[in-house]
């Protein structure tokens, strides 16, 4: 399924990158310049905000906090605390990313910043790229911190809890990075989606649409079988245009395996992160035809 997912998206992307050269093949000459400009201003306007900050200190102390489950045996301890990091870094990434990405655009909107940047030598498509751009940078930076910070809680608690016979702590550092990483490239897909939503609607309805894109995400081995074991030929249709339209975000997820102390698929990974590829570079390229059509 996962080679056949990224045949699909790689014949789609092909298509839908022809279909739009007009649009990203003529920044291909100068458009680095000022997507990346763009692109440090997004950072620089996130990083004011004072919810992102507050999120990053909450997250971290409920890592900090995951020290307390010394009543545990160390084996369990361990899947404790790599349990609840892992899943504190993909929610809370996950919501930093909707309350990040929903605002890049219609914000420049409202506050009519747009024209002012439009007005200067920058296709539209260098705006929503730099835009998507700085959103990932940010988040980049800040999941990075709550990993390194789940991390060293593991490496501390691997050198302070007693090593027992029957029981080690022994954290599996390398998979818990990958976990990590996968859950950065759940939220570069969402945060794709984000943008191209926030193109043709207001900043409420982007959050409301993001939280369904994240439920549905999550969801899709349910709504493949909802799709399988449809009667209808009509329901069959609806249930599979959800599965193939929104990305396989659970696909990302590894907690479970990396928690339980489970082998971990690594080539599952590659290939879920090779699927999400494609769908960021066709969903971006659609949120710059919606945004080039947009009366701005």
């Amino acid at each position: 399924m996962g080679q056949l997912a990224f045949g699909i998206g790689l014949l789609v992307a092909i298509v839908v990158l022809a279909i739009t050269h007009r649009l990203w093949a003529p920044a291909m000459g100068h458009g680095g310049a000022s997507t990346w400009r763009i692109a440090k201003i997004t950072v620089a306007e996130a990083r004011r905000r004072r919810v992102v900050q507050a999120v990053v200190v909450l997250v971290l102390l409920i890592l900090l906090s995951m020290t307390v489950f010394s009543y545990l045996n160390p084996r369990e301890q361990a899947r404790m605390i790599i349990s609840g990091g892992l899943s504190a870094i993909t929610v809370f990434g996950i919501l930093l990313a909707i309350f990040v990405a929903a605002f890049l655009i219609p914000q420049e909107l409202e506050t009519r910043t747009v024209y002012a940047v439009l007005s200067k030598p920058v296709r539209r498509f260098e705006f929503v790229l730099g835009k998507y751009l700085g959103a990932l940078i940010i988040l980049a930076a800040i999941m990075t911190i709550m990993t390194v910070v789940l991390v060293a809680v593991l490496l501390v608690m691997d050198h302070f809890v007693p090593d027992l016979t029957y029981s080690t702590f022994e954290p599996n550092l390398a998979n818990v990075v990958f976990a990590a990483v996968m859950s950065y490239f759940a939220v570069a897909v969402l945060s794709a989606y984000i943008v191209l939503i926030s193109t043709v609607s207001s900043t409420a309805m982007t959050v409301i649409a993001s939280f369904i894109i994240w439920a549905i995400g999550s969801l899709q081995s349910q709504i493949h079988d909802l799709a399988a074991g449809a009667e209808t030929v009509s329901t069959k249709w609806f249930f599979t245009m959800f599965y193939w339209l929104v990305p396989p975000l659970e696909n990302f997820d590894f907690r479970h395996e990396v928690s339980n102390f489970m082998q971990v698929s690594y080539k599952a990974g590659i290939d879920a992160a090779g699927v999400g590829i494609l769908y960021i570079i066709v969903v971006l390229l659609v949120a710059s035809v919606f945004f080039n059509d947009r009366q701005v």
